[in-house]
Parts: C-alpha cells; sequence; structure tokens
C-alpha cells in the first residue's frame, strides 16, 4: 500500500484526486452545457464562445508565470508579497484594457455583440492575479483535494448563477457573470484553505528574478495557443470546410485520454520536481519511463479503437475522421511527454529554453502544415503534425536536457521502447481487422489485439522501472541510527506520520468541477 507520508505517496494521491476532478470536470461542463444550449440560443452560445476565446488567451499573459516561480522556488514566503504586488498589477491592468478595448476585440473576432461579455470576463484576469499565492500554495503542498474543492464551488456558484439569468432571459451575460461569480468564489475558497490573506511587500530583488523566470513562462503560455490552432487556420484556407469539419472531429477526440493523464500529470510535475530539486536530473529517467508507457499506451488503444470511437459516437457520416485520428494519437501523446519535460525545467530554472523549443516546434510546424494541406487534406495535416511532434519535439527537448548534462541516452531508451511497442501492438491490431469483414467489429478486434500485445510485450518492461521511480521520489532509504543498516521495507510497518484518515474521510468533497478558478499555472498547454 501506498505510504501516504512519502513524497511518492504524495504525488499518488495528489494524481488520484487530480484525475478524479478531470474527469468530473467533464462530466459537469458536459452536463450544464446541454441544459444551457436548451435555454440559450445558438447566436448567444457563438458570441459567449469568441468571449470565452479572449479571455483564455489573454489569461496566459495574466498569470506571468507567476504561480510557477513560487511552486519551484525554495524561499517561498520571502517571494509571496512581490509576487502578489505583481499579481495584482498584471491582473488590474490587463482587466482594465480588455474591458475598455471590448468592442474592437470583439469586432476582430466577428462578433460585435460579444463585447458584453468581454468586458464582463475581463474581471478574471483580476481575480486571478489575487489568488496567485493561494493557487501556487495548493499547488506547492501537491494539495490537488483542495484545489478539488476550490473548483467544486466554482462550478456550482457559475451554474447556479448562469441558470438563473438564463432563466429570466439573460443567457448571454448570465454565462459571462456565472464565470465571473464562480470564479470569485473559488478564489476565496482558495485563501480559506490555505488559512492566507492577501499580503503586499516589495522587494525589487525578487521581483526581477520573478520575472526573469516567469516572462518566458507566459510566453510559451501564449506561444501554445498558435500551436494548438494553426492546423484548423491552415486546414481551412487550404482544403475547405469539409475537410475541416473531419480533421476537428478528429481533434478532439484525440484529446479525450490525453486530456485525463496530461492534466492529471501536468498538476503534479512541477511540484515533484521542485520538492527533489536536488536530486531531479537523477530522477527524471526513471519517472519518465514509466509516465510514457502509460502515455503509449492510451495513445495505442485511441489508434487501434479509432474506427468504432467515431462511428460509435458520431455516426457513419464521420467514418473518415477516424483514420485521421490515428496519427493524432500520436500528437497527443508527445504533447504529454513535452508537459512533463516542461514542468521539469520549469522545477529547474530553465523557462526560456521552454520558450525556445515552442518557438523551434512553431518554426517547423507552420511548413510543414501547410506542405501536408496541400498534399494530402485532413490527412495529411494530421501526419505533418505527427511528424514534428516525434522529428522535431522530441528531439529539441532532448537537445535542451543535454546542455543541463542529463542522461540523454538513457532518457531517449526509456521512450524508445513503450514508443515502439506501441507502434508494433497497433500495426498487429489493425492487421487483424484487415481479415474481419464487418469493420465495427475488426476496429475492436484491433483494439483487443493491441492491448494484448502491448501489455505482453512492456509490462516486464515497466515493473522495475515503477519500483525505480518510487524511489527516485522518497530518495535513498536512510540507514538506522544504530546500527547503520537500511530498514527493511518488507515488514510491511507504516512509517511514523503515515495516515490512510484523508482516504476514509467521508466528507463529500465529489461535486461537479468546472474550469479551474484561476487556470493552471507555469505550464504549456
Amino acid at each position: 500500500m501506498t505510504d501516504e507520508g512519502t513524497l511518492s505517496g504524495k504525488v499518488g494521491r495528489a494524481l488520484r484526486w487530480s484525475t478524479t476532478g478531470t474527469v468530473v470536470v467533464r462530466l459537469g461542463n458536459l452536463g450544464l452545457g446541454i441544459v444551457i444550449a436548451r435555454i440559450v440560443s445558438p447566436e448567444e452560445f457563438g458570441l459567449y464562445a469568441i468571449a470565452l476565446t479572449v479571455q483564455s488567451v489573454v489569461m496566459a499573459l495574466a498569470d506571468l508565470g507567476l504561480s510557477a516561480d513560487l511552486v519551484r522556488s525554495p524561499d517561498f514566503e520571502r517571494r509571496t508579497g512581490p509576487v502578489a504586488v505583481l499579481g495584482l498589477a498584471t491582473g488590474g491592468t490587463l482587466t482594465l484594457i480588455t474591458a475598455l478595448s471590448a468592442p474592437a476585440l470583439a469586432s476582430a473576432m466577428g462578433g460585435p455583440g460579444a463585447a458584453g461579455p468581454i468586458a464582463i470576463l475581463a474581471a478574471t484576469f483580476l481575480l486571478a492575479g489575487i489568488g496567485v499565492v493561494p493557487f501556487a500554495t495548493l499547488q506547492r503542498n501537491l494539495d490537488q483535494r483542495g484545489l478539488f474543492r476550490s473548483t467544486a464551488v466554482d462550478f456550482g456558484v457559475g451554474a447556479v448563477v448562469t441558470l438563473a439569468f438564463a432563466a429570466f432571459g439573460y443567457g448571454l451575460v448570465g454565462l459571462a457573470v456565472g464565470r465571473v461569480a464562480g470564479q470569485a468564489c473559488g478564489v476565496t475558497m482558495q485563501f480559506w484553505l490555505t488559512r492566507t490573506r492577501l499580503r503586499l511587500s516589495w522587494d525589487r530583488t525578487v521581483a526581477r528574478s520573478v520575472l526573469a523566470f516567469g516572462l518566458p513562462v507566459a510566453a510559451a503560455n501564449l506561444l501554445s495557443w498558435v500551436l494548438l490552432s494553426i492546423d484548423r487556420v491552415v486546414l481551412g484556407n487550404t482544403a475547405g470546410a469539409v475537410a475541416l469539419g473531419f480533421y476537428v472531429l478528429a481533434a478532439n477526440i484525440s484529446t479525450w485520454p490525453m486530456t485525463l493523464v496530461g492534466q492529471a500529470l501536468r498538476s503534479v510535475t512541477l511540484p515533484a520536481f521542485s520538492q527533489v530539486r536536488e536530486r531531479a536530473r537523477a530522477a527524471l529517467v526513471p519517472l519518465l519511463g514509466p509516465v510514457w508507457w502509460a502515455v503509449a499506451a492510451a495513445a495505442a488503444m485511441l489508434a487501434a479503437l479509432a474506427h468504432p470511437v467515431v462511428v460509435l459516437v458520431y455516426g457513419s457520416r464521420w467514418e473518415p475522421a477516424a483514420q485521421i485520428l490515428v496519427p493524432l494519437a500520436v500528437v497527443g501523446a508527445v504533447r504529454v511527454i513535452a508537459d512533463v519535460l516542461a514542468g521539469y525545467l520549469y522545477a529547474l530554472g530553465r523557462s526560456r529554453g521552454v520558450l525556445v523549443v515552442q518557438i523551434v516546434w512553431l518554426v517547423a510546424l507552420v511548413p510543414a502544415t501547410v506542405v501536408g494541406a496541400r498534399t494530402g487534406g485532413s490527412m495529411g495535416v494530421a501526419v505533418a503534425q505527427a511528424a514534428v511532434a516525434v522529428g522535431v519535439l522530441v528531439p529539441a527537448y532532448l537537445v535542451l536536457l543535454r546542455r543541463s548534462r542529463d542522461e540523454v541516452g538513457a532518457l531517449a531508451w526509456a521512450l524508445t521502447v513503450p514508443g515502439a511497442a506501441a507502434v508494433a501492438a497497433v500495426a498487429a491490431g489493425m492487421l487483424a481487422a484487415d481479415r474481419v469483414e464487418n469493420a465495427l467489429l475488426g476496429g475492436l478486434l484491433a483494439g483487443g489485439v493491441t492491448l494484448v500485445l502491448y501489455a505482453a510485450t512492456t509490462l516486464a518492461w515497466v515493473r522495475p522501472r515503477w519500483r525505480a521511480a518510487r524511489t527516485a521520489l522518497d530518495g535513498p532509504p536512510e540507514p538506522d541510527a544504530e546500527t547503520g543498516a537500511e530498514p527493511d521495507a518488507g515488514t510491511g510497518a507504516e512509517p511514523a506520520g503515515a495516515t490512510q484518515d484523508d482516504e476514509l474521510d467521508p466528507t463529500p468533497d465529489l461535486l461537479p468541477d468546472a474550469v479551474p478558478a484561476a487556470r493552471p499555472r507555469g505550464t504549456t498547454s
């Protein structure tokens, strides 16, 4: 049983809560979206989508990497005051600028009617700035349960306010006001959970170091939005709406398992590596192997089950999207690993390196996507995305890690074994599917064959690496004070301070969850 008193136990517990929260977030937002869609008009929903897009892009700038700096820095208490000042100043400034420029932004996005919601949502930047310290405190302590509680409050309040406004015929305004009200209550909950209050102080030296680390993080976050949309822009302008429709559907499906795995990992990677900073380099290889094994398994199953997933969920008319989903599953898997490596580099303070990798990725992706769209339409863009992810993004990170004197060979091997096994398993699964006349049954057979072959060829490889990953987090066992001998790991006795009370706590925490009160900071999308 996992020892909750060790770092590996805390990471495991945080991953469980983060995964639970992500699932509940998706289900809660899905349910609320269904209800709202029956109340507000499609035009109102579209205008709100424009406002939400503007808010999401500006939020990448509002963060400035402030919470990431607090999570990774050993002098936490000294930095909270200046970070609070910077967060308040940045959030307040962006709130004022966005609110004043809302009409121009709405017109530029093709929806002048979105000016009001944009101005209302601008308040979320100020709220994010106010809540930067308690948010970072919860992340730093790997308290995903606390973040879950705050997002539950966020969703509950936001949903009630939105539905109340919509019931009186103010659906568009209600969506925006509900978002602001929910975030305000979520931030308040974070202050209560961390037993902190807003403390403002100034230290020029600290502020300078915070900005030196945080500005590249903000730039990388903003660049992520460009990377996430460039394929759609290129495809829409070269291949037309039909090809874009199939591609967007496949791209949305490809994010399902990767969002679940990626968000859970993203929430704990930075604080976990920050807590083992003195041995982070030694811990990277043992941790990356098991993580990539799980991610590669998810991508392999998604690729093998592409046809039945598309046909069963969306109908036979969307069948062309199934083949597009296969290379996009690879892209989703690589993005998860890129997030893990970015969190590792952020923990070491190498935010500029992450920004450089993002720029290299974009420079390679634009021409590849254009060529792919012109030669192969939707499928060409998907293949181009996968080729750049594997051939440019991963090597770029390995080059950056080499400059940090990491064991690049061991890292490459940790990525190669599960990756090669996944490719071989998917190929065998699809070969088996070709022998079945019914495409749906063939797809299910492909999934079964892929799962069996991947597990059979990799379980023996990954088992010792899971144990090594736990040891890497917890560090070597301390020798006995009297005998000098290491404690016996097989006695089953729990160390002092270990507790399972949190696992048995009957408090009803599993409430519907929505977008976090403050966007997860310090990570790339």
